[in-house]
């Protein structure tokens, strides 16, 4: 395989869109072969960068600017062309026939109640939105209580009507597709034949048994049949036009298919998933630590399903093609993930995009078999971390341009198709937040694009009240939550984009180049060896609050405000929280730092590995924890690169919430609580590799009826033989997870958690702080996200602490950070390369270090013990 350099799209002189025909800008020549994703290791970058926002807080630019954002992660959002608000958690777009309406799908399950300020009648909760494309105005919102949408969206013409437009949308966890009749002034009602059940798989020996997931839509060409690609299912179901019934069997392909296109010999399926989950026959103690068995035909593939001339589906897949090799567990941790299909007409080849490893595929269709002849790397610069996360295409009308959501770094990349094995890179357009799904007019001229979190918060949002509704539409829980972001629909006028100017903006939003530094205690550049004097980094992570949650009365000398807080939006005073107030004035405060996750199934990646995946933010918020083998990034976490590098690490209770885990299974005794890791494992799903013998086996994870002292309590015994062997590990990971939930079985009040939780944070810090390798240690204090509070500027502003000899004493650190930034400086202390983009573009928080040591240990204030 020819090696290829990659350059970062910066570095592109891209004449106006309406010119390229005959420019070529980057040439990638290189094929690569079946194993597509078997790319070198990831290099430094050739400078170090951090967040454009410098000291702003996450929230809107300007007011002259609605759809502008400066987002928790410290990015810059100014979407190209015109946007509306559509919903929340946009998956799917669609365009009708004629080309007149945009109908967005929305999968939102909390925010049901919540009102837009840009457009009041948008709501949030599970929808679809019609979108006037001439006015880009929504013209018509459906929703039901009772049903749930996911990604699928198809509008064809109504066979029995052809004057009519059929709209069928995927319902996901209802298992259904449902059927719609659009007229002609947008306006969606219920089709006669509405609800179309969608079987799941059968074996009682599938953890999955039963579901069927329905997700991506894709008409067949002659428009008689729509084919269904369901997630949980493994196989493809037909749905016949004319009839809205199920036609024919279905048929299987790979592990959780996603992503499909059709194609003159019939329908191509790109399978995300790397296994099938199986129930264990006993329940297990803890997750098997190991890779996920191989199986190149159906994990990380390209299935192949013949189609008759009527678009019927042949009987079974015709050919699998590899898109990857099995992950070994330390080098290639996440599958490559291949989430996108698009097809050509005018040649035989196929496009896929694979999202954990920031590449497209080019697969040639013709011949004896399908085989990977080429494609091209989207990286940021020449073998850089992963990260921009392409995760849907769409080809130009002519076939000479190929359009890629690109969600990890919110923008739009142009590629040139003229030679199909070998794509050119053209440009970058900028989008909203996160997008997700493409469409294109009929005539190219203008691309839709769905941005699933679109603009963030609204204008003036400190957190609402949001209502969690299950799939059977009934009322779980109503609680206070950050994860409110408004999805948009963006049209872009393609005849008008000059990408000399769109490229170097949508750069510019994303990163700027750090200024250097001479800091022998968090060096900038992998290769240093890490820091001169600090040997050891302890990261506490915490359950989900605020800055103002807990810290909102935060107060220094003679009770004079410390910090920008606002006590009115306080959850928890300082006499249920001693120790964090104590620890926040003391040693250094970051006050301005905004969780980078929306929700609780990505904050924990984003803390370990810096980018949550496409997988995670698209699926895993829908039925799992985050943390099974799909849900891991491809370079993994810090973990892995500790084991990489020969550094010692221990890890106290994370990313061990495997699908299958049961907090309800661990003993209901205090005492038997703490013998194990807090429950029962009823699926036979690993747990990551590079943890097996890393992990402590009594302290508990995630069980809201253990307490944190408990935890706590567990791991100064753990540990303390590491202090007295002076074998202390390089890297510690705790994961105090106390809930704060009210209401939940076998739960102690939410007060009572916070207090206690706290005795348990006080309890590790004075512990570490007397230990005699103190003065070599770090210790990051932060919650792992912000949903559950509310704040003044932002419901994603939380905090961190910096507790170490060699923290600055009472420093309050208000350049824009994020949940991140923890993970950067880690890296940075420890000598270990940038995992993702999340953390190689974030702002750092070197400024938190001093040179000059001050070994004064901390005492944990002991508040009134409350029962737990």
């Amino acid at each position: 395989m020819r090696r290829v350099a990659v350059l970062e799209f910066a570095r592109l002189k891209v004449p106006c869109l309406r010119k390229i025909a005959a420019v070529t800008l980057l040439a990638m020549p290189g094929a690569f072969s079946a194993a597509a994703a078997t790319a070198a290791p990831t290099a430094a970058a050739p400078v170090i960068f951090q967040a454009p926002a410098n000291r702003s807080p996450a929230g809107p630019t300007s007011i002259g600017d609605p759809f502008g954002r400066v987002l928790p992660s410290g990015r810059i959002l100014h979407p190209s062309g015109t946007s509306v608000v559509v919903g929340m958690n946009a998956q799917g777009v669609a365009l009708t026939p004629s080309g007149r309406f945009a109908i967005v799908t929305n999968d939102d399950e909390f925010q049901a109640a919540a009102t837009s300020v840009l457009d009041p009648l948008t709501t949030g909760g599970f929808s679809l939105a019609v979108v006037d494309t001439r006015t880009m105005a929504v013209v018509s919102r459906y929703s039901d209580p009772t049903e749930t949408f996911f990604a699928g969206i198809v509008a064809v013409p109504d066979p029995l009507d052809p004057g009519n437009t059929l709209v069928l949308a995927s319902g996901g966890r209802s298992d259904t597709v449902y059927a719609f009749d659009l007229d002609t002034v947008g306006a969606l009602t219920r089709d006669a034949h509405h609800t179309i059940a969608i079987p799941g798989q059968t074996g009682p020996q599938l953890a999955t048994a039963g579901h069927s997931f329905p997700s991506t839509l894709v008409p067949a060409w002659t428009g008689a049949r729509v084919y269904v690609v369901d997630n949980l299912g493994n196989d493809v179901a037909q749905i016949d036009t004319a009839t809205r019934a199920l036609a024919g069997a279905s048929v299987a392909v790979g592990y959780f298919p996603l992503g499909a296109a059709a194609s003159g010999a019939g329908l191509l399926v790109a399978n995300e998933g790397l296994m099938a989950y199986l129930r264990a026959p006993l329940p297990l103690a803890a997750p098997p630590f190991e890779t996920v068995p191989a199986d190149l035909a159906r994990a990380s593939s390209l299935s192949f399903v013949p189609a008759a001339p009527d678009g019927s589906l042949g009987s079974a897949v015709t050919a699998d093609l590899p898109l990857d090799r099995t992950p070994d567990g330390l080098r290639d941790i996440g599958g490559a993930q291949p989430a996108a299909v698009a097809a050509m007409r005018t040649k035989p080849y196929a496009f896929v995009a694979m999202s954990n490893v920031d590449r497209i595929a080019a697969v040639v269709l013709g011949g004896t078999e399908p085989k990977v002849a080429g494609g091209t790397e989207l990286r940021l610069y020449d073998r850089g971390p992963y990260g921009t996360q392409p995760t849907a295409l769409v080809l130009a009308p002519s076939e000479r341009r190929l359009y890629v959501a690109l969600a990890g770094i919110d923008a739009v990349a142009v590629l040139d198709t003229k030679d199909p094995a070998h794509l050119h890179r053209v440009g970058l357009i900028p989008t909203g937040w996160y997008p997700i799904a493409l469409a294109l007019s009929h005539d190219g001229r203008f691309l839709y694009v769905a941005n699933a979190k679109g603009i963030g918060h609204d204008r003036g949002f400190t957190g609402d009240h949001a209502t969690r509704i299950d799939g059977g539409g009934r009322v779980q829980s109503i609680t206070e939550d950050a994860g409110a972001d408004w999805s948009t629909l963006e049209r872009i006028d393609l005849e008008h984009l000059d990408l000399r100017r769109s490229t170097p903006l949508a750069l510019s939003y994303l990163r700027t180049i750090a200024p250097a530094r001479k800091n022998p205690l968090v060096p900038q550049r992998f290769g240093t060896g890490g820091s001169s004097a600090i040997k050891h980094v302890v990261v506490i992570v915490q359950p989900s609050a605020t800055y103002d949650g807990l810290l909102g009365d935060l107060t220094g000398a003679a009770g004079v405000q410390y910090g920008p807080g606002d006590p009115s939006y306080l959850a928890f005073d300082a006499a249920a929280t001693p120790n964090l107030h104590a620890l926040a004035r003391t040693f250094g405060l970051a006050a301005n730092i905004f969780a980078d996750a929306s929700d609780q199934a990505a904050s924990h990646q984003f803390v370990t590995a810096g980018i949550a995946t496409a997988y995670t933010q698209r699926i895993a918020r829908a039925r799992s924890y985050g943390q099974d083998p799909e849900d891991a990034a491809r370079s993994g976490s810090i973990f892995n690169a500790c084991a990489m590098l020969g550094k010692t690490y221990r890890d106290y209770g994370e990313l061990l919430r495997v699908s299958g885990y049961d907090q309800s299974a661990a003993p209901p005794d205090a005492s038997a609580a703490l013998l194990g890791l807090g429950g029962a494992y009823l699926f036979d799903v690993p747990a990551p590799l590079a943890l097996q013998g890393h992990v402590d086996p009594n302290y508990p994870g995630w069980n809201v009826r253990i307490g944190d002292v408990r935890r706590a309590q567990e791991f100064v015994r753990d540990f303390d033989g590491f202090s007295k062997s002076d074998t202390v590990p390089a890297f510690t990971y705790i994961w105090l997870p106390g809930t704060r939930e009210a209401g939940v079985a076998g739960a102690v009040p939410a007060a009572e958690q916070v207090a206690d939780d706290d005795r348990a944070l006080g309890t590790i810090v004075e512990y570490l702080s007397h230990l005699p390798q103190w003065s070599s240690t770090a210790i990051f204090i932060t919650p792992s996200d912000s949903l559950g509070m509310r704040d003044h500027v932002d419901p994603s502003r939380t905090y961190a602490i910096v507790v170490s000899p060699y923290a600055k004493r009472r420093y309050l650190g208000m350049r824009h950070l994020s949940t991140v930034s923890a993970l950067k400086t880690s890296e940075e202390i420890l000598g270990l390369p940038a995992l993702s983009l999340g953390d190689a573009l974030a702002t750092d928080m070197s400024d938190f270090f001093r040179p000059a040591p001050d070994m004064t240990p901390y005492d944990r204030i002991d508040a009134p013990t409350q029962t737990n």
